[in-house]
C-alpha cells in the first residue's frame, strides 16, 4: 500500500513519524535530538539554571545541544582505508545516546600516510560512499558528523596496537619503505627510518588534506577536524625536537608551522566557507624546557591558527618523543586548555584528557577552563556517558524516541495498549497513552 504523502496541515505527523530529512533510509525525525536538556520554565528549569555541560554550544551557525563530544579514536578495522559495517555499528550507537559531536577516526589524506594498513582513508572517490553510510546514520539521529584527516608520517607503517606496535614488512601490507618525515629520525626502534621529505612532497601532502576534505564535504561532512598532535607528521613538523631541517619548512618558529598553517588553507580552499575545521593540538612535548614543543609555542600558535580560520581547538599533549616525561594524573591535560582559552578570545577551545564523570565535566565549563569536552576512552567504556553525566550533575535530557518505552525518567511503559488485567497494576507501569507520550521528553 502506498505511503501518504506529507501534507501541509500538520496531519500526517499525528499517524505516522516524519522522516529525517536527507537521509539514504527512513527513520523517524526526533522530536528533539538525543542529549539535549529538557526544559521546564514553570517550575524554574531553564537554560539559565541548568548545568553548563548541557548548555548549547553554538560554534558560528552550528549548534550543539550539550558539550560532551566524541574523541576521534583509531579502530584499525579498515580494508583499503574504507569504513565497513562495523563503524556504522560503533559510530551509530554514540548518535543515539546523545553525542551531539562524532568524529571519525584519523583519516589517511594518502597511502603513504597511515598509522596501520587498515586505517581510514580518503584519498580516492572510492571511499566517499562507505564514509557517506556512516555519515547518513548520524545525522538521522540529528547528530553533528566530523572527520579527523591525518597523515602518521614517521609513525606510518605498524601493527595495531594489541598486535605490538611495530613494523609491518611490506610482504602484508606496509610502507616501511615509503615512511616519511620533516627529518629522519624514527620514533623509536620499533617504527621505520622516515626519509626526509621532499619539496614536492611536502606540497603533494598539502594538497592532498584539501582533496580528503572536499571529498569528506561531498560524503555529508560539514566539520573538518585535522590531526596536528601527538607525533604524526604535522606535530613533527612543529616541533624543534623531530624538526631538524634548514629550510623553508624547518628551524624557526614560523618556518616549522609553515606546514599547518599551508594545510589550513588548502582545506579552506577546497570546502564550503560555512563548514567548520577543528584541530587537534598537542600543547606540550613534556621534555626538559628548550628541547621541544612548549606551551608557549601553543599560545604563540593558537591565535594564528584561529585567524587562518580554525573554529576550535582541541587540546592534547605529547606523543612526539620517546623521552616524554608525561605527568598524568585525572584532568591533567585542562590547564592547557585554560591557558589556550584565556589567551586566545574568540577561539572555542576543548578539553581532553582523563576525565571520566560528570562532576569533572562540569567543573571545567563552569569554571570557564574550555567550552566543550572531548571523551575517548571513557565512551568506549560507556556509550552511555551523556546520560551518565546528565544524572551526575541532575539534568534532565531527552532520550531517542523509539526507547521511548524504557524511558530513563517517569515510569516504565507496558504497552501502547490498555492493558485489562484482573490483577492491580504495578503503580511502577504506565497505562495511558497520554502518559506514554510524556516519556518521550520526560
Amino acid at each position: 500500500m502506498p505511503s501518504k504523502v506529507p501534507d501541509d496541515d500538520g496531519g500526517y505527523s499525528s499517524y505516522r513519524s516524519t522522516p529525517a530529512p536527507g537521509i539514504s533510509f527512513f527513520t523517524p525525525q526526533q522530536t528533539l535530538p538525543c542529549g539535549t536538556a529538557i526544559l521546564d520554565e514553570e517550575n524554574g528549569i531553564t537554560e539559565d539554571t541548568i548545568s553548563p555541560v548541557f548548555k548549547p554550544l553554538k560554534i558560528r551557525n552550528t549548534v550543539f545541544q550539550n558539550r560532551i563530544f566524541l574523541a576521534p579514536m583509531c579502530l584499525y578495522s579498515c580494508k583499503d582505508g574504507m569504513l565497513s559495517d562495523f563503524h556504522v555499528a560503533h559510530y551509530g550507537q554514540y548518535a543515539i545516546r546523545g553525542v551531539p559531536l562524532i568524529t571519525i577516526e584519523a583519516t589517511a589524506v594518502v597511502p603513504w600516510g597511515l598509522n596501520t594498513p587498515q586505517d581510514s582513508g580518503l584519498w580516492s572517490d572510492e571511499q566517499i560512499p562507505p564514509l557517506k553510510r556512516v555519515v547518513d546514520v548520524i545525522h538521522s539521529q540529528s547528530q553533528h558528523a566530523a572527520i579527523q584527516l591525518q597523515h602518521a608520517g614517521r609513525k606510518s607503517g605498524v601493527t595495531p596496537p594489541w598486535l605490538g606496535l611495530k613494523t609491518v614488512p611490506e610482504e602484508y601490507g606496509g610502507c616501511g619503505a615509503t615512511v616519511k618525515g620533516p627529518s629522519p629520525n624514527p620514533w623509536n626502534e620499533n617504527y621505520s627510518t622516515p626519509k626526509e621529505m621532499t619539496e614536492a612532497e611536502i606540497w603533494e601532502v598539502i594538497e592532498a588534506f584539501g582533496a580528503a576534505a572536499a571529498r569528506a564535504v561531498k560524503a555529508g561532512i560539514k566539520i573538518i577536524a585535522v590531526h596536528g598532535a601527538h607525533g604524526y607528521l604535522i606535530h613533527s613538523f612543529a616541533s624543534p625536537a623531530s624538526n631538524k631541517r634548514t629550510d623553508k619548512w624547518g628551524g624557526s618558529f614560523e618556518n616549522r608551522v609553515r606546514f599547518g598553517i599551508e594545510i589550513i588553507r588548502c582545506i579552506r580552499r577546497n570546502i564550503p566557507a560555512d563548514c567548520l575545521l577543528f584541530w587537534k593540538i598537542s600543547a606540550v612535548d613534556w621534555l626538559p624546557p628548550g628541547e621541544g614543543w612548549e606551551l608557549e609555542d601553543t599560545i604563540r600558535y593558537a591565535p594564528i591558527l584561529h585567524k587562518e580560520g580554525v573554529d576550535f581547538l582541541d587540546v592534547s599533549s605529547g606523543g612526539n618523543d620517546r623521552n616524554q616525561k608525561v605527568q598524568i594524573s585525572p584532568a591533567y591535560q585542562v590547564p592547557f586548555a585554560e591557558a589556550v582559552k584565556k589567551s586566545t578570545p574568540g577561539l572555542v577551545v576543548g578539553a581532553v584528557g582523563w576525565i571520566r564523570d560528570g562532576k569533572t565535566v562540569e567543573e571545567i565549563l563552569r569554571s570557564g577552563k574550555a567550552d566543550a569536552i572531548s571523551i575517548a576512552r571513557e565512551f568506549l567504556r560507556d556509550p552511555n556517558f551523556v546520560h551518565r553525566v546528565a544524572n551526575e550533575v541532575g539534568t534532565k535530557v531527552s532520550w531517542v524516541d523509539q526507547y521511548h518505552r524504557a524511558p530513563i525518567y517517569g515510569k516504565n511503559v507496558e504497552s501502547t495498549t490498555s492493558i485489562t488485567a484482573d490483577i492491580k497494576v504495578d503503580s511502577g507501569v504506565t497505562q495511558s497513552h497520554e502518559k506514554q507520550l510524556q516519556n518521550k521528553v520526560a
